[in-house]
């Protein structure tokens, strides 16, 4: 690593360490709803498992993170819900996106659970994953388990999902500042009209995941914005990704999988860009067809909190 490059990733550690005095006064999240985050142990496979004898992949790392809120009990079992599962993976020089929610159940004597999700993963139509009610693997409120759509037979894809609650310091909220905005319309090279730009406001929160040698890495969770759209408000909520580093120049990517209003999940990302901005500080540019023809832009601008 060069000099430039250490400098710079020292740097991030030092702002990190400032912003965690700021997460541990006040929860990215409500008192019911925990912030899980996958451990190195978490991974991909798709092929042939026993007693097919097809080829099956290699194991492929996952990163990201997932949501779980106390939902019920009932009898000697306790319900919680999955929301914003927030993963990514690398296959076939391909990275991929998995999006979902789901319920995660554990309890009795012995210690059982049981995790369904229903997961988009990258363009594959959503499926649902299953462990089935299997024995606890580790003490709660870790979690350790795999699903799958086949039970692990024949031809199937499975997650092994190794996770546990982020701690807060390294839960870092943000807010977006005055210049955010959302925009949709026409860029070039067409000529039809665009829309104007409108104030975007709202916050989210940026989790810790293993850096890379160049880059810090960060899961993007509990995204709540507002686009002041008239005639009528529009919502913006979902969760992503955001990386910053780089070997000599500072650069940066925000990927985000968005609802924006009534409309389903839609991936926007800025591309792997130079800063405009030195980090903590957030200044980027998401669109969805990279500013091109009919689109849909954000700009973003967010400080900690």
């Amino acid at each position: 690593m060069n000099s430039p490059t250490k400098l710079w990733m020292g740097v991030i550690v030092g702002v990190l360490l400032t912003i965690c005095s700021v997460a541990g006064a006040q929860s990215a999240v409500p008192a019911a709803a925990t912030i899980y985050r996958l451990n190195q142990k978490s991974t991909y496979q798709e092929g042939c498992f026993p007693p097919c004898l097809c080829p099956i992949s290699q194991p492929a790392p996952v990163s990201g993170t997932l949501i779980l809120t106390a939902d019920k009990s009932v009898d000697a079992f306790a319900t919680y819900s999955v929301t914003e599962v927030n993963w990514r993976f690398v296959l076939r020089n391909q990275e991929v996106q998995v999006t979902g929610s789901g319920t995660y159940e554990i309890g009795g004597e012995p210690l059982q659970q049981r995790l369904q999700l229903d997961l988009k993963v990258g363009t594959q139509p959503v499926t649902h994953f299953d462990s089935g009610l299997v024995a606890a693997k580790a003490p709660f409120p870790n979690i350790v388990v795999t699903i799958s759509i086949h039970g692990e037979r024949c031809f199937d894809n499975v997650f092994a999902v190794s996770a546990s609650p982020v701690p807060v310091a390294q839960i870092h909220p943000y807010q977006l500042l005055p210049g955010s905005s959302f925009q949709r319309g026409c860029f070039p090279p067409c000529t039809c009209a665009i829309g104007p730009r409108q104030p975007l406001s709202g916050d989210f929160a940026l989790v810790n995941l293993q850096p890379t040698p160049l880059f810090a890495e960060f899961a993007v969770v509990n995204i709540n914005w507002l686009a002041a759209a008239p005639p009528a408000a529009i919502a913006v909520h979902g969760a992503g990704f955001y990386q910053v580093g780089g070997e000599v120049a500072v650069q940066q990517e925000l990927s985000l999988e968005l609802a924006v209003g009534a409309l389903p999940l839609t991936h926007f990302d800025s591309g792997l860009v130079l800063a405009k901005a030195v980090f903590p500080l957030i200044d980027v540019t998401i669109p969805i067809h990279g500013m091109r023809c009919a689109d849909t832009v954000m700009v973003v601008k967010a400080a900690p909190k």
